[in-house]
């Protein structure tokens, strides 16, 4: 018999049985949060969403998503567009503003920008201090930095349209799960025949804000050269080959460095050389890196230069790819690397088979509709790197311990 569901259960809250046992776990967490504990503010992080979930009604989250999160989308793209959120900075991160002064300053109609502002302060990104006067909240400050405010031009205002039309690429489709890297929603939401969506935001000239957001969405993860996350003294340096000329660490499709220049920081006493590649484009953008570090042009799906490393890392570069390419990019690998000396060290999300987090899901849609790639679970890992031919092994996924979003894999010649 089939069923249906009433129109008053939009309008009640979704879930206030659960409202009870979500504060007790809140206090519960709350009392033993201490500064600098990621695991238990990541913990108190997802019960006050399912607490706000529980006294949301259906109908005040369909608003939501479809009216006040794109709308806050526009305001701050905007601001970071005319440079409103440097300008807020400047003036004094804990100063009252006013939106007058602040739309002269940026070249905006007042009015548009106190509508703009309003906003933002109704989804609590802003402190009102009076009428079209506000203060910024460490959020609002946030968006000052590349690192953090390039991402929204960048993935929203760039490539924004790729998620929100993937029914249409689906339906032509016939509802298949993406797996061609030529053929993409974004392709079909931007009709531009580009190889992917990075050549396409280069087109555009969004370049260098898709770099700051490659830096950006890493920070506060432990990376993968930690000590708590991979012995990299135990495991790398040792029986190193320390000759000038032998090479230690290639960081593969490296973006601006971030990575291979936190391994230089943390291990100033390396053996070997440091080598950073990517496309001669990324490679041309890159700048404040240790002066030892070697800049090479490279594309990974071309023969790798560097043979015998000790270790060649990649970090979040798979994802953006179907499993055909990342065959062929791993076979380039396989083939540089030395038998019983070489690793092989990809520091990407793992996904885990049941209770996966947000950020893990997020990336895999966000791969799919960009690229017709994914995030993948260990049994995917397993499969791709063991199962397809290309003598490699998985001797070990190393977790980071924060929640487990990206594991380093560490493979070796099988």
């Amino acid at each position: 018999m089939s069923q249906t569901v009433d129109l008053s259960l939009a309008t009640r809250a979704s879930d206030p049985d659960a409202v009870p046992g979500l504060i007790k776990d809140i206090n519960n967490l709350h009392s033993s949060l201490k500064e600098g504990d990621e695991e238990t503010r990541h913990k108190l992080a997802i019960k006050a969403r399912s607490l706000l979930q529980s006294l949301l009604t259906p109908r005040e989250q369909m608003l939501q998503h479809t009216w006040a999160d794109p709308g806050l989308d526009a305001a701050i793209i905007t601001g970071v567009d005319v440079g409103l959120w440097k300008l807020m900075v400047k003036n004094g991160v804990d100063t009252p503003q006013k939106v007058e002064d602040l739309a002269k300053s940026v070249g905006m109609d007042p009015v548009l920008l106190g509508r703009l502002l309003r906003h933002v302060c109704a989804m609590g990104h802003l402190e009102e201090v009076a009428q079209d006067e506000y203060k910024l909240t460490n959020f609002a400050k946030s968006l000052s930095l590349d690192v953090i405010g390039d991402g929204y031009v960048a993935l929203l205002g760039g490539i924004g349209r790729s998620p929100i039309e993937f029914f249409k690429f689906l339906r032509e489709t016939k509802w298949q799960n993406p797996i061609d890297a030529a053929h993409t929603a974004m392709h079909a939401s931007y009709n531009t025949d580009l190889p992917n969506c990075f050549e396409y935001l280069r087109s555009i000239g969004m370049g260098p804000q898709t770099n700051h957001h490659m830096g950006g969405y890493r920070q506060g993860r432990l990376p993968w050269m930690h000590p708590t996350v991979y012995p990299v003294e135990k495991t790398l340096f040792a029986d190193a080959d320390t000759s000038p000329d032998a090479t230690l660490v290639v960081d593969v499709a490296g973006g601006l460095g971030h990575d291979i220049n936190e391994f230089k920081k943390y291990y100033p006493n390396h053996p070997g050389k440091l080598i950073l590649q990517d496309l001669p484009v990324v490679i041309a953008d890159v700048k404040g890196l240790d002066t030892s570090i070697q800049l090479m042009p490279h594309d990974f799906l071309a023969e790798q230069p560097i043979k015998g490393a000790r270790a060649y890392f990649m970090h979040s570069i798979l994802h953006d790819w179907p499993d055909d390419v990342c065959i062929k990019i791993l076979s380039r690998l396989a083939d540089a690397m030395k038998p019983g000396y070489s690793k092989l060290l990809i520091f990407e999300c793992v996904i885990p088979r049941t209770g996966a987090y947000w950020e893990a899901t997020a990336g895999d849609i966000l791969m799919m509709t960009q690229l017709s790639a994914l995030e993948r679970t260990e049994d995917h890992w397993r499969q791709l790197i063991e199962g397809s031919g290309l003598k490699l092994k998985i001797t070990k996924f190393w977790s980071s311990g924060q929640s487990d979003i990206e594991n380093l894999i560490e493979c070796e010649l099988a």
